[in-house]
């Protein structure tokens, strides 16, 4: 009888059909993604630099003048509109080379970059009188452009597929060109010494 068991245990080494159950401790939570956790971060600033912009737009309005605040207001706009035709330029390339993935993913931000970079490239004369509706008209269309964004960042979050490096590069391009126009307005509209 020794030997039977010997030889059954000898069987089951060599085949592995042991039964251990093993159970692991569950997995923690996984940490979102730092892509979308810094485009959140960054989207707060965002949140803030619009506020802080109306605010300077006011406030230079009582050291220089009307002509000086809607030049500045332009030129960031004009800088800002050609770095949106780069990212727009980008995110049609990945659309064409990923199509059936990203298409329905990005359509809406497309419009929306290229109604936007329409807007700003336009000069109504009539608004660009007066600073302050000026400013407000830009801020709307970047208001309107970082939403959009915004959406299509909860979209690609929720994919299963992975969005691609290219994608993500012009979705950040986006944010930090939106922030860094802000506070370039804000830090130009400041008075001089």
């Amino acid at each position: 009888m020794a030997k039977l068991v010997y030889v059954v245990l000898a069987l089951c080494i060599v085949q592995g059909s042991f039964a251990f159950v093993r159970r692991d401790a569950p997995a923690p939570p996984a940490e979102e993604n730092n892509f979308f956790k810094n485009l959140f971060e960054v989207g707060g600033k965002i949140q803030e630099a619009f506020v802080e912009t109306q605010q300077s737009v006011l406030k230079s309005l009582g050291f220089q003048s009307n002509d000086e605040v809607v030049q500045t207001i332009q030129k960031n706009t004009n800088q800002y509109v050609e770095q949106l035709r780069t990212v727009q330029g980008t995110i049609e390339a990945e659309v064409k080379k990923h199509s059936d993935i990203f298409e329905p993913l990005v359509k809406d931000l497309n419009a929306k970059l290229a109604e936007t970079t329409a807007t700003l490239s336009q000069q109504n004369p009539e608004v660009v009188q007066k600073a302050k509706e000026y400013q407000e008209q830009v801020q709307a269309n970047l208001q309107s452009l970082v939403s959009e964004a915004q959406k299509t960042v909860e979209k690609l979050k929720e994919d299963t597929r992975a969005p691609n490096e290219e994608l993500q590069k012009a979705l950040k391009q986006i944010y930090d060109s939106t922030f860094e126009t802000l506070t370039k307005t804000v830090n130009e509209l400041k008075p001089k010494n």
